[in-house]
């Protein structure tokens, strides 16, 4: 994982177990459980400076513990409680719906910060506020590791696009409002057969 040394790997194994067991690691196995004070202060740090493919990938390894075990069961549940049971229920801090995303990420500022600041520009609790960072983690990356990952996530469509449907590598780049030069160096490292310039594949040559 990009973002994570070698002492973080206890910390993905703790967020594992918390999401099979929605259980907080302290109760977990003394092996893996961490130790109080500093050490439960950076898993906490962990889970929301984690970035989104990382838990993509910690979701991913935590749902093919449950497959090898034959365990057919969801990682997370929430149960289906009528509207009236929850009518008089008064609850700290905002809805937990009406924080938005684009919110909560504004919220953050992108070097050190104090997750009861977030919370308080939040008008919510500070366990809210991790909750909805762990959910809906912040992209930390720079900017242009951010654009390599948005051009690995696009290619298959862009290969697409210049092999059936025929687009030149220009039409691709407006499209996707990039250059020439990343569509043709994204097909390049994919090896993608590149047409002659001005020519689209399956189509006669322009003269």
């Amino acid at each position: 994982m990009r973002s994570m040394h070698a002492p973080n790997v206890a910390h993905a194994q703790r967020r594992i177990f918390h999401t099979l067991t929605g259980s907080p690691p302290h109760l977990a196995h003394p092996a893996l459980a961490p130790a109080a004070g500093a050490q439960r202060q950076q898993y906490q740090r962990f889970r929301w400076r984690i970035l989104p493919p990382e838990v993509d990938l910690l979701v991913r390894t935590a749902q093919a513990v449950l497959n090898e075990h034959g365990i057919d069961e969801p990682l997370q549940w929430t149960p289906r409680l009528p509207a009236r049971a929850l009518r008089n229920l008064v609850l700290p801090g905002s809805e937990p719906d009406s924080i938005t995303v684009t919110h909560l990420h504004q919220s953050v500022p992108m070097g050190d910060f104090s997750i009861a600041k977030v919370a308080q520009a939040l008008n919510t609790i500070t366990a809210h506020a991790i909750s909805l960072l762990s959910e809906n983690p912040v992209d930390w990356s720079p900017p242009r590791f951010r654009r390599i990952q948005h051009t690995a996530t696009r290619i298959g469509q862009w290969r697409i696009w210049y092999e059936q449907d025929h687009l030149s590598l220009q039409e691709i780049a407006d499209r996707e409002g990039t250059s020439l030069a990343t569509v043709r160096l994204a097909f390049l490292k994919n090896g993608v057969q590149l047409h002659p310039a001005g020519s689209y594949p399956g189509r006669p040559r322009r003269r």
